[in-house]
């Protein structure tokens, strides 16, 4: 938990990392597209690892009741000031293996954007999902972001720091600094283990870190082309693996 708070309060947070270039813009356009489609309309949800309100925001302004909260205080501080408008229901500092703030079945919908991003053993990513699940009412929806392995090891090539050596450790391992990544197919054997039914696994950059600077060199109207093809493509199988971040989106099975 340590190293994770320094590394969010020492580098830029997600608001910002989203939309810092054409290429970066594509992960938050996607992950949105999904998102309205697959949540109810005016839905009760909880953005329970919100960051600094990256979807938490603009949800609320398509007219969610957002509940949003996230492990670092910095995060949550950025949103209480942003939150000038009271967008959000409520705004919490917590962590998503504990959530017993919240009664069993309290939200509609669900949704771990970057949890799954630190939690190093199946353990834990097993008890995150366990807990988003007891939040979440039965027929709920649960959205949960993920980083792919193999898209970390091809961004390793472009990294000043590179070797060899390292890149195999992440590609064995799937950490990569207070990062994990997850082998192709690992998504559906985690949630496999739950009473959920799989909607969608999308991959919500596809192959930008390998096209990154092309992107970026784009005219308004080729980026809008390639962008239409990327929606197009994203939940194909040939583009999961190699999607950086990818979204998994399902459904919770109605008690009988």
């Amino acid at each position: 938990m340590k190293n994770l708070e320094t590394y969010y309060t020492e580098n830029y947070s997600e608001e910002v990392r989203l939309h810092r270039s054409q290429a970066h813009s594509i992960e938050f356009s996607t992950t949105m597209k999904f998102l309205l489609e697959y949540l109810p309309e005016g839905c009760n949800v909880l953005d329970c690892c919100a960051g600094a309100g990256v979807y938490a925001f603009p949800l609320a302004r398509h007219g969610y009741q957002v509940t949003a909260g996230d492990l670092v205080e910095k995060h949550v501080e950025i949103m209480k000031q942003a939150d000038k408008d009271a967008l959000l229901t409520h705004i919490y500092q917590g962590d998503v293996l504990d959530m017993s703030k919240f009664e069993d079945q309290s939200f509609d919908a669900v949704i771990c954007m970057g949890a799954l991003y630190h939690l190093m053993s199946e353990k834990e990513r097993e008890a995150c999902i366990a807990e988003c699940l007891r939040v979440l009412k039965n027929g709920g929806i649960l959205a949960l972001a993920y980083i792919n392995r193999n898209a970390m090891y091809i961004a390793q090539l472009s990294d000043d720091n590179y070797s060899v050596e390292n890149a195999n450790k992440i590609l064995d391992s799937g950490i990569n600094r207070v990062f994990y990544g997850m082998n192709f197919g690992e998504m559906d054997e985690l949630t496999n283990k739950f009473s959920l039914e799989k909607m969608t696994d999308i991959g919500v950059d596809g192959l930008v870190y390998p096209l990154f600077d092309r992107l970026n060199e784009l005219s308004e109207t080729e980026f809008a082309d390639y962008l239409a093809y990327h929606l197009s493509t994203c939940q194909q199988s040939s583009i999961l693996g190699h999607s950086c971040h990818g979204l998994w989106i399902g459904k919770k099975y109605s008690a009988s």
